[in-house]
């Protein structure tokens, strides 16, 4: 009863240190496009980072990234007559990865507020066929990005963002993807 107490007691104490230790969140909703690699169509590209501000105009934090790099196709031809009957799925390949991610954020001007971004970390290359996992390779990248975001009342931001990203391995190289980019900034 006594330590309920003594943390109830605590309480005015520590809601503010918790409050100023919360992150900052923020993600991106778009495409890819610009493939350096087979397949090379494109497809959705999303990430959701949580950072925590270390000085007045950079935040330090994680992120998580799902890119989808698109689908090959071939021919299709029947097994019996070898007549062309169209083209087909040969496989899709997708990007997962958690990174590092290091944001800096410019004078704010005319209402938008410009920000760039620096990421660093591993990732997962993904291969299937209509659900069928076909193999995975694992590669160390890094990202750098940038966009506009306007203010949406204290806490909230929407904008546009644009990112590079180079992976160390064989099978991707480099790709680009662009978004449509949110803010949220907690407790202060």
């Amino acid at each position: 009863m006594r330590r309920v107490l003594g943390l109830l007691l605590l309480l005015p104490v520590l809601a503010p240190a918790a409050r100023a230790a919360a992150p900052d969140w923020t993600g991106s909703f778009g495409g890819t496009f610009a493939i350096n690699a087979r397949p090379d169509g494109g497809g959705f590209s999303g990430s959701l980072a949580a950072l925590w501000p270390i000085e007045e105009r950079f935040s330090l934090g994680a992120m998580l990234v799902a890119d989808d790099l698109g689908m090959e196709t071939g021919p299709l031809v029947d097994a019996h007559t070898g007549e062309p009957l169209g083209r087909t799925a040969r496989f899709h390949r997708a990007i997962y990865g958690g990174t590092w991610r290091l944001d800096g954020r410019l004078d704010t001007r005319r209402g938008w507020e410009p920000f760039a971004s620096a990421t660093w970390g591993f990732y997962s290359i993904n291969d299937e066929l209509h659900g069928a996992f076909l193999g995975r390779v694992s590669a160390a990248g890094f990202s750098l990005g940038g966009g506009l975001r306007r203010p949406l009342g204290s806490r909230g931001a929407l904008g546009a963002s644009l990112r590079y990203h180079r992976m160390f391995d064989n099978r991707i190289g480099r790709y680009v993807s662009a978004g449509l980019d949110w803010a949220w900034r907690t407790g202060r």
